[in-house]
């Protein structure tokens, strides 16, 4: 991943096309199903959280719920501290995946979106997610994940980074999780789902 990239563009990334196009559609589903699958989450946490538009809508989905967040980029780090309000429960602090900063089940819920495919190590950041989640918890990922005949696009143009659904459940059944359910995104395309993540 080119935290550099993230860096220059973290001034403007809130005024981003990609918010209406994909951000937001995302955002609403993963708030949706995540009020459903844990209503009464205490701990949250997003990975790869950038300027904080997700952990603000979720403070107000959970107002009881701690909530941290996590990025790489220092830039979007303090652009989403400067946009969080002087009383938020919100905490976020540059991080990477793969070296999370918490201890074992910190968290009920975990949301990672449209930032797995930046992940420098796939399998090191799921393993730290497993680690971080409690025995009850979700883990709610939504990325463009190759299924049917995209996954012979993903091969064509080499897109390695984009996991093909195969892949990623060996990967998730590697640390004991699974798949529990897939809920499409509505104006985003069939290929980026939002996935329920589950112990087995």
């Amino acid at each position: 991943m080119s935290v550099d990239r993230f860096d220059r563009w973290a001034g403007r990334y809130e005024r981003s096309p990609l918010q209406r196009l994909i951000f937001e559609p995302v955002h609403r589903v993963m708030l949706e199903v995540a009020a459903s699958e844990v209503p009464e989450a205490a701990a949250i946490l997003d990975v790869g959280c950038g300027t904080g538009r997700l952990l603000r809508g979720a403070a107000e989905v959970f107002p009881n719920a701690r909530l941290e967040g996590v990025d790489a980029a220092g830039e979007m780090v303090r652009q989403a501290q400067a946009l969080l309000p002087a009383d938020s429960r919100v905490r976020v602090q540059q991080a990477v995946v793969e070296r999370l900063p918490f201890a074992d089940g910190s968290f009920d819920l975990v949301f990672s979106t449209m930032t797995f495919h930046h992940w420098a190590d796939q399998r090191r950041g799921v393993a730290e997610v497993a680690r971080l989640l409690r025995p009850e918890g979700r883990w709610l990922l939504a990325d463009f994940v190759a299924t049917g005949l995209m996954r012979y696009v993903r091969r064509a143009f080499r897109l390695r980074r984009f996991p093909e659904m195969r892949e990623l459940e060996r990967v998730l059944r590697a640390v004991g999780l699974g798949v529990a359910s897939r809920r499409p995104v509505a104006g985003v395309g069939s290929q980026v789902p939002v996935l329920v993540i589950r112990r087995l």
